[in-house]
């Protein structure tokens, strides 16, 4: 046997191994045709490689589902749905699918376009971008959640690292937006998150998302709204020390003033948006991507008219802008356990929060909040009541003491008619002349 047979036939054993550690991947060749090199991102369920494909020798991207949560059926199912999104849409501004398969070792993996470029994230922090330039940055991103949301596509993790920033030869500005991971497919009924899951990333889900409800187009809205406030601020609009803390921040916290935070740098129309679409309830937010798209084109045609020659854009601070330092910032789905624990993918008690709580465990909050308002009522209702029946006694007491009065006079009087008796009617005078005087 040669070495090159015994070299494939152990990298065939070993391959069968479960292998979740990104780097244990590079150098592997799916199915013969892509090989991958290194290493771009890795998430809760996937490890994004940049690829060879080899009958053409171009570079693509190929995320592989973590070969230890092929076991999950759920997983692979999600997996399995992101692939069919993806497939069903073609479009500039969204990464394109090339294709999809599982090898020989069954490692489940999906080939896209590679887009060369920069993360939203990391332009912003070189300052690459004028103002009027990140405005047409989420005018495109817009354009992209035009096309999934008239699908029925909802990405639900809209964040800086999934929008590629391309410039172009003539120097215009193109977006790609990347990793349906998490998406909801609105005609699809089956739920693959969980009771006790939420989709996404804490600083950037939508309040109704917290709280389980079904996730629509204004929910991408209100995370565009994040990214655009941070991009103008330097910093995220709540801040806390755990994953269910900022989700609670973005439920109840009011929304700092972005006007005091950056100034006169930023136009108040460009402000008044950010803030509409940080709207808590989803009836006050913009109502479509389409509306936002037509707002952004006309702020940065303005813009850029009138200050031809400005600068790359860079924010007061910059703290909003570092990648988040927390692996479960970047995971695809969260679990909670109680007040500020997670839970790891593999993970499934959630304690008795999760007998009594299929929902995800902020609903509990929602309840608590109810209840401490209908103890408030009862309490009002109760001091109500008391002083009522302290009005209620004063006057029948006060009543009481005028009838024992009325009966102490009536006492007085019979007695005064007893002491002195009229038993005697004196005769009137007599009528007519007096008789004579002797």
């Amino acid at each position: 046997m040669s070495t090159d047979e015994v070299e494939s036939k152990k990298r065939r054993r070993t391959s069968t191994q479960p292998m979740d550690a990104p780097d244990l991947l590079v150098g592997r060749v799916l199915e013969g045709r892509y090989r991958l090199e290194r290493v771009l991102n890795a998430g809760g369920m996937g490890i994004i490689f940049e690829a060879t494909q080899l009958s053409v020798n171009r570079q693509v991207a190929v995320k592989v589902l973590k070969p230890t949560l092929t076991r999950d059926p759920s997983l692979v199912e999600r997996f399995q749905l992101e692939v069919d999104m993806v497939a069903q849409m073609a479009h500039p501004n969204i990464v394109g699918l090339i294709d999809t398969g599982i090898d020989t070792t069954g490692l489940t993996y999906l080939v896209m376009e590679f887009v060369e470029g920069k993360t939203l994230r990391q332009a912003l922090r070189a300052g690459d971008l004028k103002l009027w330039e990140i405005l047409e940055v989420y005018g495109q991103v817009c354009n992209a959640l035009i096309e999934t949301h008239g699908q029925q596509i909802i990405h639900r993790d809209l964040k800086f690292d999934n929008i590629m920033v391309q410039r172009m030869r003539d120097q215009s500005i193109h977006v790609k937006l990347l990793d349906f991971g998490v998406a909801r497919l609105l005609s699809w009924d089956k739920r693959l998150t969980q009771g006790g899951q939420v989709a996404g990333t804490p600083g950037i889900v939508a309040p109704e998302l917290v709280d389980g409800l079904d996730p629509s187009p204004r929910s991408d809205l209100y995370s565009l709204g994040v990214l655009m406030f941070t991009t103008f601020a330097g910093q995220a609009p709540f801040v806390a020390d755990n994953d269910l803390a900022l989700m609670q921040a973005h439920k109840t916290e009011p929304l700092p003033n972005l006007k005091a935070l950056v100034g006169a740098q930023v136009p108040e129309e460009v402000i008044d948006l950010s803030c509409e679409l940080l709207a808590k309830a989803p009836e006050f937010r913009p109502q479509s991507a389409t509306m936002v798209r037509r707002r952004l084109e006309k702020m940065a045609r303005r813009i850029r008219e009138r200050f031809p020659d400005a600068t790359s854009y860079m924010p007061p601070v910059t703290e909003g802008l570092e990648k988040p330092a927390s692996a479960t910032f970047d995971t695809d789905i969260k679990r909670f356990t109680q007040v500020g624990e997670t839970k790891g993918a593999d993970g499934d008690d959630r304690g008795w929060i999760g007998w009594i709580f299929p929902r995800p465990v902020v609903a509990p909050m929602t309840v608590t909040a109810s209840l401490s308002l209908i103890l408030m009522i009862l309490v009002v209702i109760m001091i109500y009541l008391f002083f009522e029946q302290v009005s209620v006694t004063g006057t029948n007491a006060a009543k009481e003491a005028d009838d024992e009065q009325e009966v102490v006079e009536e006492s007085e009087e019979s007695a005064e008619a007893t002491e002195y008796p009229q038993y005697y009617d004196f005769p009137e005078p007599m009528q007519g002349p007096r008789p004579p005087t002797p």
